[in-house]
């Protein structure tokens, strides 16, 4: 058996990879604990929470576009695709927080035992990363939704990221997709530290979270909101440049406390036509000063990246759940393979070098290989041996992984880079409109 697990190795590296890190943190009796656990509602009769998460995954990384096509080519299902439904539609938020959160603990052991554990962005912070996602309409399969013509959605829910491994660690889900991402300020609360460092965008810009996080000892660095008004309380100080513009410094006052305001002016406005940023933030300057804080703000990007690989690469919005517990869960897995995909990434690192893996790495083949050949590594490999790999301890395990990334050919996963795109102009027109491209491409070959 070892054998045809080599071959795969040789064949789909990062595929064998992946299946080996899904099987450490979705194990069966781990799978059923954390349901036994945290569920208060639902409860097990026939179908196990660990045997919906096996044929959730098969869906999330692609290799069916179904609930339905995936239960067709699951073996040993012991009840109706009408339970399935059922069963998904009742999974309650807690559960899908839950995953997140525990699997995530799973994997951030793990990177740490790899070669060359990332680092904090700001020694002694613990840089958090906060925003939030709203699901797509899904298909009006719902009979209440039947004789409706606008966009059913599902839900929502806050996402916070790891800073320093780059993991999504926790979601808070809401079925109410009106929800806004200001009145979850308790739940996210919830989860502060003292010495955290929480970055997020200007609608997270309120008192109940900034004085939130400073009364829980950490430390926040927000973008300005235009409804929290700020009082000076000194002058604004010139500190230098950056690529983007002239950096500032000013003393204000938010509500009851005081704190940093930095402000960037821009060199050249954004697409909105704002000429100035500014970032709140409660970081002493003993710890980081203004230039430094700018440049982390910067790095805010990387969330809003990786929800674009949840809706692109992975199967993070599947368009026929429609109820929202059942769509919220489906999110909730879609978050716990990116995070086995980061895990992937650093480990190609480790073999392949750091700079070498983050310029080349094609998030895309990596879904690719995973969606065409898990299917073959579940019928090729025995149970055994995956179990074998389970088994083994959080270091041997990182060895095995990393063995294997030093082995592999990267070129076979290189992103096809292009050149800038030529600035065009898009002439509009009315809703409706259409155009033969046939008779385009022959007008165009009459022209001189």
């Amino acid at each position: 058996m070892d054998e045809i697990l080599d071959r795969f190795i040789q064949a789909a590296p990062v595929a064998v990879l992946v299946r080996g890190t899904l099987g450490r943190i979705l194990a069966d009796t781990t799978l059923d604990d954390l349901f036994d656990r945290v569920a208060q509602g639902q409860y097990t009769r026939e179908l196990t929470f660990s045997t919906l998460v096996k044929l959730m995954v098969k869906v999330t990384f692609g290799t069916h576009d179904s609930v339905h096509a995936a239960y067709r080519h699951t073996a040993g299902i012991p009840v109706s695709i009408t339970a399935v439904y059922d069963k998904l539609a009742g999974v309650e938020t807690a559960v899908s927080e839950a995953l997140v959160r525990e699997t995530a603990h799973a994997l951030s052991d793990l990177l740490q035992a790899l070669p060359g554990p990332p680092a904090e962005a700001l020694p002694g912070l613990r840089l958090r990363t906060l925003d939030g996602n709203f699901l797509a309409g899904t298909a009006h399969r719902l009979a209440c939704l039947r004789h409706c013509g606008a966009a059913a959605l599902p839900g929502m829910a806050l996402v916070v990221r790891d800073g320093r491994t780059g993991l999504l660690t926790n979601i808070v889900p809401c079925a109410d997709a009106y929800t806004s991402e200001r009145s979850l300020s308790p739940e996210i609360l919830a989860l502060v530290q003292a010495n955290d460092l929480w970055m997020a965008d200007r609608n997270f810009c309120t008192l109940d979270y900034l004085a939130g996080f400073d009364e829980r000892q950490a430390y926040f660095l927000v973008r300005h909101h235009k409804g929290t008004h700020l009082h000076p309380l000194g002058e604004e100080k010139y500190l230098g440049k950056n690529p983007t513009g002239k950096i500032y410094e000013q003393q204000v006052r938010a509500g009851w406390f005081a704190c940093r305001c930095i402000i960037i002016k821009l060199n050249e406005p954004l697409r909105d036509g704002t000429t100035e940023i500014r970032l709140l933030t409660n970081v002493p300057t003993t710890k980081a000063g203004a230039r430094q804080l700018a440049a982390l703000y910067r790095t805010r990007w990387q969330i809003e990246t990786a929800f674009q690989e949840l809706t692109v690469n992975l199967c993070c919005e599947i368009n026929t759940l429609g109820y929202p517990k059942a769509a919220l869960f489906a999110f909730a897995l879609a978050c716990v393979a990116y995070n086995v995909l980061v895990v992937t990434q650093a480990t190609l690192q480790s073999g392949q070098g750091k700079q070498r893996v983050a310029e080349e790495l094609s998030s895309y083949h990596v879904a690719t290989e995973m969606a065409t050949v898990c299917e073959g590594l579940a019928i090729a490999v025995p149970a055994e041996v995956w179990q074998r790999l389970i088994g083994m301890t959080v270091q041997e395990f990182a060895a095995w992984m990393h063995r294997i990334a030093k082995g592999l050919d990267l070129q076979r996963y290189r992103k096809n880079k292009r050149g800038p795109k030529k600035p065009t102009i898009v002439k509009r027109t009315r809703r409706g409109a259409h155009r033969s491209t046939a008779r385009v491409l022959a007008e165009q070959a009459q022209s001189p």
